[in-house]
Parts: C-alpha cells; sequence; structure tokens
C-alpha cells in the first residue's frame, strides 16, 4: 500500500491554511474552485458575520491545444476532458486533467508555499507521436467586496508583475495586492505573452479566442452587489517535444499590502517553492505512515471517504495562537474557536491514526482553560457563548460526551502518565457543573441552550436566542451525562491509586485518589437515580420545574441515559423497539447531527443491539461518503472533498424514502464520525483497561456479499499496530483475521547516554519482535477478546 493515498478522489476540497485564525489573525481558508482553480476566502466561506467576505483571489490553469480553449467547465466538458484529483491531502491538492483528443495530461498540484503565497506545479505530459504546441494561460480570478473596507478604495487596477511572465492586480488606491506568474521549472524555455484582463472568467475564453473584449474599468463593478470580479490572465506558449515528453512549470499567487510587498513575496516564493513541496510531502508521508486506510471490497466512496475524514480532521490541529499556548482544535476551519464538545470527538477519531497529537490537544484543552467549566472562546481569549444573564457558558457534559470520549482514547492507549495530567481538569469540570448549574432542588440544568448544544431546541421552550435562560428545564440526557462521568471518574481514580506517589517537584495537585473514588461513586450513584426518576410514562422525560410538568415530547437525545450506563435495564427493554426507527431530534432527523449519532449508535450497542446500532452506522457512514466523494457541487454550491457540519434529510423517490445528504459549514471536525461507527460498530473493535483488545464484528447487511474481504490498517491500538482482515463467510458469519505488531516510535529507540546498556538491549529487543496473527471464525455479532501480549 502506498503510504500516502493515491485515489481517484473528487476533484474538489480544501488546503489548510495553519495561519488562520478568527480574531488575532483572519488570514482565510483555501478552496477549490472549478475547473482547476484554488485560493483564499478572506476572512472566511459562510454565513459568518452575515458573509461580509473581504475578498476571494483564486489561481488557475487553462489551455489551448490546436484548435481546443479550455477554461470554463463547460469547454472542459464540451470537449469530454475527465478532471479528477489523485493526490487529496490538507498539504496538497492535485487535479489530472486528460485531453483525450491531444493524448495529454495536465496535473495541476497545489499547496502554501508560506502564509502569502499560493504554490502550483503544473505538469505537461504527451503521448502524441508529433510535437504538440500547447498555450497554458495562468489565471488569477478575483473577487473584492469595497463594502468591507476601511481604507482610501475605488475599484481594481492591473499592471505587470516584478519579471516578465507576471502580472499585478491590486485594490485602488491603498488597498492590497496580488502578484501572480510562471517560470518553467525544467529551464526550458517558455514564450509570454500579452497579459489578458477582463472581468469573468467566460470573458478570458472569449479573449482566447482572440476575439476583443473590452477591458474593465478601475471602478467597474456588478449593479447587484457592488462586488468587484476580475480575471487576470498571463498567456504562455510551449512544445511538447512528441511522446512520453513532459514539461513542468512553477507558478505562485502571492498577496501583500503594497505592490513592493506582494512583488517581494511572489519572488521569494518562487525561490521556495520546491522546498516547500518537500515539507509538506514529508508531513502527508509521516501521518498517513500510521493512520489507517481501507482496502479490499469496501465501497469505492468509503475507501476515499475515510480520506476525506482524516485530512479534515488533520486541518481541526491549529498551532498555538494567542492565549492557546498548545496545538488546539478549531472546531471548524472557517471561523476556528475553542470548544469542549467538538474537541472531544475530533481527538477521539483522530486518535485512532495519531493518539500522541489527540493526547496533547485534549490535555492542553483542560489545563490551559481560564475557567473550570471550559468556556467556548476565541484565540484571543474572548468568550463566545454567553447567556443573557451574563454567565459564561461552555459545553454541557451530555454534548459529544467528552469524558466518554477521552476514556476511549485512555481505554486504547493505556496511558496512566497522560490520565493523572487530565484527570484534574477532568475533575474540576464535573464539580463545576455540580456547584454551578444546579437548581435548588439539586437537579441539574442549562444555563441557556446554547449551554447544552442543542441551540434553540424545542425541549426547552420558547427563545429568542440561544442565550436565553432555560434554567427552569431539568433535562434528562444531562442528569444522565453526570452519572457517565462520574462513574469514568471512579475508575480513573482506582487506577490511579494504584500509581507511585508523583515527585516532589511534579507541578500537578498531590491528590487522595482513593478518596476521590468515593466521592466520584457518591455522584454517580445519584445521578443514576435521578435519572432513572425521570422515566414517566414509559419514556425519559424533561421537566419544567417551574410549570411541574413532564414534557411531552420524544427526542433522540432521551435515549442517552442508555448510552451513559444510567437506565435501568427495564427500562432499557422498554426502549429497544425505538432503536428500529428513532424520534427526531428537535425537529431535525436523527441521524442528522453528529453528537446525536454517536449517542444513538452508542445507546443501541449498549442495549445489546449490535445488529440496529451497526444498521444506524451504516446509514450514516453512507450518507457521509456518498456525499463527500460526489463529483458535482450541492443545491447551495456547497463541496465535497471535506466533511461538513451535520446531514441534512429529504425525502425521495415514489415511496419518499428518507435520504441524508452532507450540509452545514464545511470544514467541520466531528462530521468525521464515520471513522469511529465503522471501527467500533462495524468492524467492531472496542478498547478495555490497559488497552485490551476485545472484537465483536457487525457489519450490515448491505456488505455481507459471500467471500467480500474488509481490511484497515494500520490501526494505533495502544503500543501496538493493528491490521484487520473481515471476511464474510455467510449471512450468518465471518472469519478475522488480527495481525498486529509492537509499534515502535522513533522517541522509544531514542539514545539513552545515561543508560547506553539498556538502550542498546530494548533496541535489539524491538528489532526481534515478529508480527503477530490471531484468527477467528465467528457469527456476527459474538464477541472475542484478543491476546494482544
Amino acid at each position: 500500500m502506498h503510504m500516502i493515498p493515491q485515489d481517484d478522489f473528487t476533484p474538489h476540497g480544501y488546503l489548510d491554511n495553519p495561519f488562520h485564525s478568527w480574531k488575532l489573525n483572519p488570514s482565510g481558508v483555501l478552496r477549490s474552485i472549478v475547473p482547476l482553480g484554488m485560493g483564499w476566502h478572506v476572512p472566511n466561506l459562510g454565513s459568518y458575520a452575515r458573509n461580509q467576505f473581504q475578498y476571494t483571489a483564486h489561481l488557475g490553469v487553462g489551455l489551448k491545444v490546436g484548435k481546443q480553449i479550455l477554461l470554463t467547465a463547460e469547454d472542459f466538458r464540451r470537449h469530454k476532458c475527465s478532471i479528477a484529483s489523485h493526490l487529496h491531502t490538507r498539504n496538497r491538492f492535485e487535479y489530472t486533467c486528460l485531453v483525450p483528443a491531444y493524448e495529454l495530461e495536465l496535473r495541476v498540484r497545489y499547496f502554501l508555499v508560506n502564509e502569502h503565497a499560493l504554490g502550483c506545479v503544473i505538469r505537461l505530459k504527451t503521448e502524441a507521436k508529433k510535437p504538440l504546441p500547447v498555450t497554458c494561460y495562468l489565471l488569477h480570478r478575483h473577487t473584492h467586496n469595497p463594502h468591507t473596507s476601511r481604507l482610501w478604495e475605488h475599484g481594481l487596477y492591473v499592471g505587470v508583475g516584478p519579471q516578465k511572465g507576471s502580472a499585478l492586480l491590486g485594490i485602488a488606491s491603498e488597498g492590497d495586492a496580488f502578484v501572480h506568474g510562471a517560470r518553467s521549472a525544467d529551464g526550458a524555455e517558455l514564450i509570454f505573452g500579452a497579459i489578458g484582463h477582463v472581468v469573468a472568467l467566460e470573458d478570458a475564453a472569449i479573449w482566447a479566442h482572440d476575439i476583443p473584449v473590452a477591458r474593465p474599468d478601475v471602478t467597474e463593478h456588478e449593479e447587484s452587489t457592488g462586488w468587484q470580479s476580475r480575471t487576470v490572465i498571463v498567456p504562455w506558449q510551449l512544445v511538447m517535444e512528441g511522446k512520453g515528453s513532459e514539461r513542468i512549470v512553477n507558478a505562485v499567487l502571492a498577496r501583500g499590502v503594497s505592490p513592493d510587498q506582494s512583488s517581494q513575496r511572489w519572488l521569494d516564493a518562487m525561490e521556495e517553492i520546491a522546498r516547500a513541496e518537500a515539507e509538506h510531502h514529508s508531513d502527508d508521508q509521516q501521518f498517513w505512515s500510521s493512520a489507517p486506510q481501507l482496502t479490499g471490497d469496501w465501497p469505492a466512496h468509503w475507501r476515499r471517504g475515510l480520506v476525506y475524514d482524516f485530512e479534515t480532521l488533520r486541518m481541526m490541529v491549529r498551532p498555538s495562537a494567542g492565549v492557546l499556548p498548545h496545538p488546539w482544535d478549531a472546531m471548524q476551519i472557517q471561523a476556528p474557536r475553542s470548544v469542549l464538545a467538538e474537541a472531544a470527538m475530533d481527538m477521539l477519531f483522530l486518535s485512532y491514526a495519531d493518539p500522541v497529537l489527540a493526547q496533547e490537544v485534549l490535555l492542553g484543552h483542560f489545563s490551559s482553560s481560564p475557567r473550570p467549566n471550559l468556556p467556548c472562546m476565541r484565540e484571543d481569549g474572548s468568550y463566545n457563548m454567553i447567556a443573557d444573564d451574563g454567565k459564561i457558558c461552555g459545553t454541557a457534559p451530555e454534548w459529544g460526551f467528552p469524558l466518554w470520549c477521552c476514556d476511549q482514547i485512555f481505554l486504547r492507549t493505556a496511558d496512566r502518565s497522560w490520565l493523572r495530567r487530565l484527570y484534574p481538569g477532568v475533575a474540576a469540570y464535573l464539580r463545576w457543573w455540580l456547584a454551578e448549574r444546579r437548581d435548588p432542588e439539586g437537579w441539574l440544568v442549562y444555563a441557556c441552550s446554547w449551554e447544552s448544544g442543542q441551540d434553540v431546541s424545542r425541549r426547552f421552550g420558547p427563545q429568542q436566542t440561544g442565550g436565553t435562560i432555560i434554567q427552569h428545564v431539568r433535562p434528562v440526557d444531562l442528569q444522565a451525562s453526570m452519572a457517565q462521568g462520574a462513574s469514568i471518574l471512579v475508575r480513573w481514580a482506582r487506577l490511579l491509586a494504584q500509581e507511585p506517589q508523583a515527585p516532589a517537584n511534579d507541578e500537578l495537585p498531590a491528590l487522595d485518589f482513593a478518596a476521590e473514588a468515593e466521592q466520584w461513586k457518591s455522584v454517580a450513584t445519584e445521578f443514576t437515580e435521578k435519572t432513572r426518576f425521570m422515566w414517566q410514562d414509559g419514556w425519559f422525560r424533561d421537566y419544567d420545574a417551574v410549570t411541574r410538568e413532564w414534557s411531552t415530547l420524544q427526542d433522540t437525545m432521551h435515549l442517552a441515559p442508555i448510552f451513559c450506563g444510567a437506565a435501568s435495564e427495564e427500562q432499557t427493554e422498554q426502549l429497544r423497539s425505538y432503536f428500529a426507527q428513532p424520534p427526531a431530534h428537535s425537529g431535525w432527523m436523527p441521524l442528522s447531527w453528529p453528537p446525536v449519532v454517536m449517542a444513538l449508535v452508542g445507546a443501541a450497542a449498549k442495549a445489546k443491539m449490535p445488529a440496529e446500532a451497526a444498521e444506524l452506522a451504516y446509514q450514516f457512514i453512507e450518507a457521509a461518503y456518498r456525499s463527500t466523494d460526489s463529483r458535482e457541487l450541492d443545491e447551495q454550491g456547497g463541496l465535497p472533498g471535506v466533511t461538513r457540519e451535520y446531514h441534512q434529510a429529504q425525502r425521495v423517490g415514489k415511496w419518499g424514502a428518507l435520504e441524508y445528504s452532507n450540509a452545514g459549514i464545511e470544514g467541520y471536525g466531528w462530521g468525521a464520525l464515520s471513522i469511529h461507527l465503522l471501527i467500533r460498530y462495524l468492524l467492531g473493535l472496542r478498547a478495555q483497561e490497559d488497552g485490551q483488545l476485545v472484537v465483536a464484528p457487525m457489519l450490515p447487511t448491505a456488505l455481507r456479499r459471500e467471500g467480500a474481504n474488509y481490511q484497515v490498517g494500520p490501526l494505533r491500538w495502544g503500543e501496538y499496530i493493528l491490521h484487520v482482515s473481515c471476511q464474510v463467510r455467510t449471512k450468518q458469519g465471518f472469519s478475522l483475521e488480527i495481525r498486529y505488531e509492537r509499534f515502535i516510535s522513533e522517541e522509544s529507540l531514542a539514545l539513552d547516554v545515561a543508560n547506553l546498556d539498556a538502550t542498546i538491549e530494548a533496541i535489539a529487543a524491538a528489532q526481534k519482535v515478529q508480527p503477530q496473527r490471531w484468527q477467528w471464525n465467528g457469527v456476527w455479532g459474538e464477541e472475542q477478546t484478543v491476546p494482544l501480549s
């Protein structure tokens, strides 16, 4: 298997801009544009700040081969030129375009050279027998929104760039400036033509046909929006010398606050482009060397979907910024912020590939928060979730079940050192909820629905906004999450009580973990009893303390007590029938929101209904990966190729069957829930104490084709690397094989000069370890423990 995934990916997606934040440095996001483009949206794409973007600046490529001119998407379709992406990572995005009439292959690879320079390597290769003259068009497509500027601006001007083969577009008269241009990377001559300057890409196609197009006036703008759009074209000619010949051209789009700055950045980026791509390649290689991929008979869109998910999760991890002195989870790339629910879910999913980074992000989230409830905040320290009475809010323990997510990572890694450092922040978080969010009778409540994560849910009564005060409602899932969280802390405290005492110079507080375990046991018992008391008329119900009435609404999140282990066996038994057709969630279909789906599928599994859990998981994964791997934009122009915020549902077909598809914010981490559902509920891999592996495969009916073999690996599991293969023997049974070996990291083999003999001995022992193999023939849903030793 090639480490970095090579596949027929959708030709749409994002590049990561690690410099982008929301308050301190709104540098923008990098988003593809049809047919062969990539560029900045500043400060973001979408509805934040009423979509008051400042500009979009895209680099693109077009061709003239023989009589064919290929600039617009319609041009490529008309001439039957296929466009795909065979490289689709957060760092590098490549288009592959085939021009069949001339046996010409065009590859256009984009990546950031630095924050202000977008690099592009253009490769042309032909199988034509005769020399083939080609004209390439390097395009800068720009849209400027003058309404967002505080500068002295009135339009756009175009001029010559710092070198031959480059062009300058600037905001008149004191705005930003952009330079784009090309250089030969292989030393062969490029013959540059006159710079083109038009409004739209369609005008560029007319210009390329040598039909006169009026140059736009500096102050020209769209009447309907007031936006100013320009397309600036740098053309050059080259000759492909016949069968097997290849030409390589480097291009850069650079931005700056002045023509001088952008010109210098363009020149510098041209010199740095090869180094930058090599660094991106190394980063991709390192990640995918231990990240799982799907092979075998999985649906092709699932195989690619897993890659889109992991690459989106990689974008979620931002470098330290402002008051956040550690790598942190951005929740989503458009307007990053630090939120507990999303951070916990994102890192759970990422931990299947990079558990060390996931642990670091979560530990930093708890240890560096300015308040014990981990308020939702931006990188500058500003809080962005404050209730109408002024209470500073963070997400509650029931939304995304962050303690459960942390526990799943611990169970798989068995890293007690990390657990000891994590414990104080987690315990302080739960204690804050017990101290600050209990009503006079001791029930947990939310300050507002934003705090619940279930914004403006009907469960909480009439609300003007998510900040409306709802402290009269006692939600059943909140009580259950406290029971779950306290039970987790009981187990953690008992484990940590067995560990040696920390050294005197340790910065962590000295804790009596045995006493901690007893305190949390009391809390778990109290809130388990509270949860079970909320069982009324055959359903778990919320309670209104003002009207003194039980809610009549049924919500997907009302099944959370089962997931949390707070429901009794009798209550669970009475709810089993609901998993075939779960109730809606606050007006949304039950498989719409990832945190709700995570709890729903987990509840089905906890109710000992693995087949129902697998079918629910399958529906979510299939909808997610079918949408993410689409070749077309959705009805709203939304991109595939990147994980999104939620699923929208609609009735389709003659019988009005329910069909889900991706929707919401582009580049949202928790949309990668499919990773977790596939590994935990379909392949049935589950961790217990000290990294012990329990397996109970339960493939959905749709995948049980006799002889089909479903493989995943490499998969980090504690100190091991797994390669899992599940073969369908019959509709009722499977054959499972797990190959595993110890994971030897560079850190574990680092030279210890003070103890050289022990280091040499450890290296020698590591080199002698042979991969192990465990096989089992079972029936779907049957459970076994794998003896990893």
